[in-house]
C-alpha cells in the first residue's frame, strides 16, 4: 500500500504516560448486515543519521575523602543495538564497598512548563560485590 499525504512526524512509541501509534482502519460496509470494523498498527521508524561528533563520557563521583569513582564510556549516543562499553575505575577507597550496582535508565519526558512531567523506568541493571 501506498497512503500519500499522510504525515508521520514521529516514531511509534509507548511510554508510561504517552503513546504514539499510527494504525490502518479497514470497514466493510455491508447492505443488510452491520459493518465490520478492523484496525491494525503500524510501525513507524524514522531512520536518523549518526551524530558526526560522539565523544566519550568520563565523569567522576564520589565521598570526600573517602570514595571517588570515575566512569568511561566510549561514547555519548548509542543505537538500540550497539552494546554500552565503558569502564569504572576506583581512584579512591576509603570505605567498605559490600555491593554496587549499575543500571541503565529510560527517561519519558512529557509537557511543558506547569504539565512537565518526568518517569524514569530501569531497564536493567548488574550487581557486583565488594570485599
Amino acid at each position: 500500500f501506498n497512503f500519500r499525504g499522510v504525515e508521520k512526524i514521529h516514531e511509534s512509541y509507548h511510554g508510561r504516560n504517552v503513546s504514539v501509534k499510527y494504525f490502518v482502519l479497514v470497514s466493510v460496509q455491508r447492505q443488510w448486515l452491520p459493518p465490520i470494523t478492523q484496525e491494525h498498527e503500524v510501525l513507524v521508524q524514522i531512520p536518523g543519521v549518526e551524530p558526526p561528533v560522539n565523544e566519550p563520557i568520563k565523569m567522576e563521583v564520589g565521598i570526600e575523602d573517602c570514595l571517588h569513582i570515575e566512569f568511561e564510556y566510549e561514547k555519548r549516543c548509542y543505537h538500540l543495538r550497539d552494546v554500552i562499553v565503558g569502564k569504572i575505575n576506583f581512584l579512591l577507597v576509603r570505605i567498605k564497598i559490600k555491593h554496587m550496582e549499575l543500571a541503565v535508565i529510560r527517561r519519558e519526558t512529557s509537557g511543558e512548563g506547569v504539565a512537565h512531567s518526568v518517569a524514569a523506568m530501569g531497564q536493567g541493571g548488574g550487581g557486583g560485590g565488594g570485599g
